[in-house]
């Protein structure tokens, strides 16, 4: 059984944070509060996605006054909007090369549901995983900073021989993997765009057994 992270694992989360921009200045341009490309510029120059949409919330205030089009409704359009991600062609071509030899796949992952089901549904990931070997935080009530998603997986495929799990954080995602004994793998964050950096100091245990510096090294080991 090999588990993949989803965000800055199977995909570049900077480009779920971008998509969901351009929903948010896609919605305030529709509704004549400012121009698309405006708007985009404003949560993208910004140090960080809380200090852009307050930003956009208070130019769009200062020129809309009472037209309601908030921080909080701005982050309701970013957690539900249709991203527009993509899975690239190496990413791709391990999971189809996994799945053709039969080995099963499994996805656990951090997030609320809506948000995490909507990325797997725009990268086309269910063709991978089977309905019970998708694991998300917000369904099952733990997250990965907890052996709760990680045992779960293993009550789900009892008859597995071998579990393995891919990831980028070392923060959360490999303690408890290796704490029940499975095979766990860093994917280097070598272009530096992960949201949440590798560059942590972290005791032994929270650390992956392998690393490596992109996803097609990893079809060597799996």
């Amino acid at each position: 059984m090999i588990a993949f992270d989803l965000d800055d694992t199977l995909y570049k989360e900077i480009d779920y944070v971008k998509s969901g921009y351009r929903a948010i200045a896609a919605e305030a341009s529709r509704l004549g509060l400012i121009a698309f490309e405006d708007a985009v510029a404003i949560v993208e120059e910004a140090a960080n996605t809380a200090a852009g949409l307050d930003e956009l919330s208070a130019i769009i205030s200062q020129n809309h006054r009472g037209c309601g089009f908030d921080v909080a409704r701005m982050l309701h359009i970013y957690r539900y909007h249709t991203p527009q991600i993509s899975l690239s062609s190496a990413t791709r071509n391990l999971l189809d090369r996994v799945k053709e030899s039969g080995e099963e796949m499994a996805l656990i992952t951090d997030g609320r549901s809506a948000t995490q089901r909507a990325k797997i549904s725009a990268l086309g990931l269910n063709r991978y995983f089977s309905p019970e070997n998708i694991i998300i935080s917000e369904e099952t009530g733990a997250d990965k900073t907890t052996p709760t998603p990680f045992n779960l997986l293993m009550e789900h495929n009892p008859g597995a021989e071998r579990f393995v799990y891919i990831g980028d954080n070392p923060a959360k995602d490999f303690r408890w993997p290796n704490a029940l004994g499975w095979d766990t793998f860093q994917l280097n964050d070598c272009d530096r765009v992960n949201i949440h950096s590798q560059e942590i100091a972290v005791a032994p245990e929270y650390s992956a057994k392998h690393a490596v510096n992109n996803i097609t090294e990893l079809l060597k080991f799996l």
